[in-house]
């Protein structure tokens, strides 16, 4: 169950986000996708998002939204931080790349490259749209695969 997924790994993050003074909305659009995919797996990939958005977001609201029509199950994360540019949209897939300056933000550069790799292994992608000044939008979208 796709949404109770979410909303644990978001239950799990409540310290950070408030610390931050990034309330967190989750939003579920119909039924919750059901399917066969590697929680653990899916939970680093919602976390790597989630603490994202609360580190770039710079105390504004964030908010996740999940869905799922006859092809897919999508998760959408989205922050209204600072955004990234298009070039720097370009590259933060790549290992060892971040959009923000280490002096800034910290971090290794890996988060956005596993995120990718673990949703590629699940047969899904993860695509962004942002704008600098007007947050970031990270969506996942993953094929069902029924469960029995």
């Amino acid at each position: 169950d796709l949404f109770n997924l979410v909303r644990e790994v978001v239950e799990r993050h409540r310290p950070q986000w408030e610390m931050a003074h990034s309330p967190v909305n989750i939003e579920l659009l119909g039924e919750s996708p059901k399917g066969q995919w590697d929680s653990l797996r899916m939970e680093q990939v919602i976390s790597n998002l989630l603490t994202n958005a609360i580190k770039y977001g710079r105390g504004k609201p964030i908010e996740l939204t999940v869905s799922s029509d006859r092809s897919g199950a999508r998760i959408s994360v989205r922050d209204f931080g600072s955004g990234i540019s298009a070039a720097d949209q370009a590259r933060i897939f790549n290992r060892f790349e971040r959009a923000g300056s280490i002096s800034s933000f910290g971090g290794l550069g890996l988060g956005l490259y596993i995120t990718r790799q673990i949703v590629a292994a699940h047969a899904g992608t993860i695509g962004i749209e942002s704008e600098v000044g007007k947050g970031a939008t990270f969506t996942i979208d993953l094929p069902l695969q029924h469960v029995s």
